[in-house]
């Protein structure tokens, strides 16, 4: 495998920062060249909302990372790193007249894979990998692709 890392976002953990996550997770899909995005961003919708409903995230002081990972040209990984819960997320078949509960769902009907990682100090992340489309290759200055990481030669 040939992962890049794209970037990382820390936000608070309040409702508003749902969209500020697609936005920016979004620019860095675009930066990296990513054409295909419509399915990360969901994810990220997802599994943002998730972490903020029902976790400690969502509490006063709380927060919530959205880490992305070019897996390849054409796959992309989206986690998000929540402040922690006593329930492991799963996925759910929710009734025809419930309000929620179908986020986990979609995520794993869209996603080519997902997954739950317990990171310790309570904290845990939730991953899918979505299908981007092939990358076009973005330069930014000599040398260093969209992406990449300067200090340490990714």
């Amino acid at each position: 495998m040939n992962e890049r890392f794209l970037g990382e976002v820390v936000l608070p953990g309040v409702a508003h920062s749902v969209a500020v996550a697609r936005h920016c997770v979004g620019e860095m899909l675009a930066a990296a060249g990513h054409r295909d995005v419509e399915n990360a961003l969901l994810i990220v919708s997802e599994l943002a909302t998730n972490a903020l409903v029902h976790t400690a995230s969502g509490l006063h002081g709380g927060v919530v990372t959205v880490e992305v990972i070019a897996v390849d040209a054409e796959i992309v990984r989206v986690e998000v790193t929540d402040d922690g819960a006593n329930t492991v997320p799963h996925s759910r078949v929710s009734g025809n007249d419930d309000c929620h509960g179908r986020g986990l769902w979609l995520v794993k009907q869209i996603s080519l894979t997902w997954g739950v990682r317990l990171l310790g100090a309570g904290q845990r992340a939730v991953w899918a990998e979505a299908f981007t489309g092939a990358a076009v290759s973005v330069f930014f200055g000599e040398g260093m692709v969209a992406g990449s990481r300067p200090e340490d030669g990714r």
